[in-house]
């Protein structure tokens, strides 16, 4: 999807007298229609035009990825509109130089579909986005890095035959693209590939989320500087007093087994470690970046998250191959960060996710609503905010992580410890029996179902610890 607005429908094509115009003519005369046909209200309309000025894009798709307005009810108004005609529909959103970095049969042998093209990276649609094999072999014909996002087969198929039209499907057969279809086909099929044009755009929202604070950069600065002191960091630290609090909160917590209690938020860093400091330092610091607002209760969702922290604290206490509980708190707090992000770049359209929803049925919701998971989102936030690999695969597959290749421990402490979490806020007695089903990641972890009952025990304790982080029920 190119960053210039130059073939959006509903406009005649620039001339290049007219090209140097004033910005943002054409997206508010496209807006201004839609606002009249009441498919938009104005004051949404000048929020995606603000958007569209300091960010790029086109001006539908902003609207379309902030759930403002729907895909299929634009297209319907699309083809209702004089001298536009029904070709020009399949053309829409996604540039010819991008479909053809990807070849037809190809796309249909793999499901996948080329979403956009950002320099030297190529953000691709793929039913299986876990197919590294496909990812692999399509960065070495293209020569650029693949940016894999996970998005509904049936969207991805209809992208297929709605842009490939007419185009070999096989070099050898001669087989054809899918046949002229109905106007009713074209709508659904154009709001298919719409809402994988808005799932491309969601993701460049994300990376104008803001950066972590300044202190987090400081603390992670000095873990690749070898001459500044545990001291020094102490001092950086100890600035922020609700910080200091925090850390020694956690370096306090049973799961790290200190055979005294730590005072000093020296003392503290240096029996963590740098690495496990800045960990903690990221997860505090998060906290305070988010408040009530946007349709999301935030206070809510972060005493969930804090006790999942506490949880996967607790199951990484009792598994003989953790050594260490590194980076098992901060993936048990910023596991559902995801959720964060979707609600601050499309505030009103996950709004429309139930917020009682878990599991499986949160992750269907999410598809159907935004086309983008909370576990694919949040993994997009930790790599904008560079958070370490073991805890950005934990936040990706803390609902599927038989699936991770990188940091699957931790994946499946997060795992377990959101049951307990999730149970317990929803008034649900802890017992074994929540963990029905889940003999394979109590094995991985090296746990016999007997131990529940002492884990989930040690899991109150380690709430009651933790309670300086905040949200206290």
């Amino acid at each position: 999807m190119p960053e210039n607005n130059a073939n959006e429908p509903g406009a005649p094509k620039q001339s290049a007298s007219t090209a140097g115009g004033r910005p943002g003519t054409r997206q508010r005369r496209i807006g201004e229609r839609l606002v009249e046909a009441c498919l938009i209200t104005e004051r949404q309309l000048n929020e995606a035009l603000r958007l569209q000025a300091s960010q790029g894009g086109r001006t539908v798709e902003i609207l379309v990825s902030l759930g403002y307005l729907d895909p299929a009810a634009f297209t319907r108004f699309l083809a209702r509109q004089p001298g536009i005609p029904s070709i020009n529909l399949q053309h829409y959103e996604v540039a010819r130089e991008t479909l053809t970095l990807v070849p037809r049969k190809f796309a249909v042998d793999n499901e996948v579909f080329p979403l956009d093209r950002m320099g030297n990276l190529l953000t691709l649609a793929m039913a299986c986005p876990l197919d590294t094999e496909t990812i692999q072999k399509l960065e070495t014909q293209t020569g650029l890095r693949v940016k894999p996002v996970l998005c509904a087969p049936g969207d991805v198929r209809q992208a297929i035959n709605r842009y490939y039209r007419g185009e070999p499907s096989s070099e050898n057969t001669g087989e054809q693209g899918a046949p002229e279809s109905s106007a009713e086909d074209t709508v659904k099929a154009l709001a298919g590939v719409m809402r994988l044009s808005s799932v491309a755009h969601m993701i460049r929202q994300i990376q104008y989320l803001p950066g972590l604070p300044d202190t987090v950069r400081r603390v992670k600065e000095a873990m690749g500087d070898s001459e500044i002191s545990v001291k020094e960091i102490a001092e950086v630290l100890s600035a922020d007093p609700a910080l200091a609090a925090k850390v020694l909160s956690v370096a306090n917590s049973a799961a790290y087994g200190f055979h005294q209690r730590v005072a000093e938020v020296g003392h503290a860093v240096s029996l963590l470690g740098l690495r496990e400091t800045y960990s903690i330092v990221v997860a505090a610091k998060v906290i305070d970046m988010f408040d009530d607002k946007k349709n999301f209760e935030y206070r809510s969702f972060w005493r969930t998250s804090l006790d999942c922290a506490a949880a996967a604290l607790a199951f990484a206490k009792a598994s003989p191959i953790v050594k260490r509980a590194s980076g098992v708190f901060t993936a048990g707090l910023l596991h559902d960060i995801g959720r964060i992000a979707l609600a601050e770049v499309a505030p009103e359209r996950y709004a429309r996710v139930e917020s009682a929803l878990r599991g499986d049925a949160l992750l269907d919701a999410e598809h159907e609503v935004m086309g983008l998971t909370h576990a694919e989102a949040g993994h997009e936030l930790a790599r904008h905010w560079e958070l370490p690999p073991e805890i950005a695969s934990a936040i990706r597959f803390h609902h599927t992580p038989e699936e991770a290749e990188e940091g699957k421990v931790l994946a499946t402490l997060t795992a377990l410890a959101s049951v307990a979490a999730n149970a317990d806020n929803e008034g649900i007695a802890l017992t074994d029996e929540l963990f029905a089903g889940q003999e394979s990641r109590l094995e991985l972890l090296g746990i016999d179902s007997s131990e529940l009952k002492s884990i989930l025990s040690e899991y109150c304790e380690q709430k009651d610890a933790l309670s300086v982080f905040g949200f206290a029920a």
